[in-house]
């Protein structure tokens, strides 16, 4: 985990997000070893490719909910526990959990810097 993001322990506030949805998965155009989801939001469309993830990287428990931020590392993926922006897990971690249905909540300053 990374502790360093700004974010981290911050109250999620719904303002600063956008909900999304997987529009799309197919294979990353930069990396053959990658997978690139494509999010759907009110905002726009937002897409990020995602390493394979090693089974060893996937969290233990599930995830209710993913805040997709950016911060001092580019885009990072945060669990939210309690409200709270929890700190960064690795992408590969966080794949599974998005084709699992986690619901992804992308900070709007993502989707803006992508249209």
């Amino acid at each position: 985990m990374r502790t360093g993001s700004r974010v981290c322990g911050a109250a999620f506030d719904g303002e600063l997000f956008v909900r999304a949805t997987v529009e799309s998965v197919g294979p990353c155009p930069a990396r053959a070893d990658y997978i690139e989801i494509c999010f759907s939001t009110t905002e726009g469309r937002w897409k990020w490719c995602f390493p394979e993830p090693e089974p060893s990287e996937c969290p233990a428990e599930p995830t209710t909910d993913l805040a997709f931020t950016l911060d001092n590392y580019g885009a990072q993926a945060h669990p939210i526990v309690d409200g709270r922006i929890q700190p960064a897990i690795l992408s590969a971690a966080a794949l599974p959990m998005v084709l699992a249905g986690t619901p992804v909540h992308i900070s709007r300053r993502l989707v803006v810097m992508c249209r």
